[in-house]
């Protein structure tokens, strides 16, 4: 029997892929799509950070639903892994994400000063995740070969 995605395997997958693709419903009712990182994983949950001032907050704020994907291209390109879900952003104060994220992060530590009270500092952490973890040779409607790993399918 094939083990269960858990919260942890995704976050791994992440952190080890490093740049994700995040998208949200713009103001305008079209897509927008832009890089983000995951930052870090508490009580269970994924958490990201962005600033208040941003399109995508107020996006999120109106329009809380999220697409991610994120890959990083191998060498052996055809044994690529790739990770793709749809989840719910929940913003939520929590001094200990923040400053954990701050830890984590060189660049969030220089932009808020090190000061996870920065106003324009907002965290937000995923909710209702459904994706799947994948690999660039498995394609659906192609001959299947044992070597490539079979896409696993997930629900946290």
């Amino acid at each position: 029997m094939e083990k269960e995605v858990t919260v942890e395997d995704v976050a791994e997958c992440l952190d080890r892929m490093g740049l994700q693709y995040l998208a949200t419903v713009g103001l305008d009712g079209k897509p927008k799509v832009r890089p983000v990182q995951y930052m870090v994983l508490s009580e269970g949950k994924m958490w990201f950070c962005t600033n208040s001032e941003k399109d995508m907050y107020a996006e999120l704020q109106e329009f809380p639903f999220i697409d991610l994907c994120a890959s990083r291209l191998e060498k052996d390109e055809i044994n690529t892994s790739w990770i793709r879900f749809s989840a719910e952003a929940v913003f939520e104060e929590n001094s200990a994400v923040k400053e954990a994220i701050m830890q984590k992060s060189a660049i969030v530590h220089e932009l808020y000063k090190n000061n996870p009270d920065h106003p324009l500092f907002k965290v937000f952490y995923l909710k209702n995740i459904r994706g799947s973890m994948n690999n660039l040779g498995h394609v659906k409607g192609l001959e299947e070969r044992a070597d490539f790993v079979k896409p696993k399918e997930f629900s946290l």
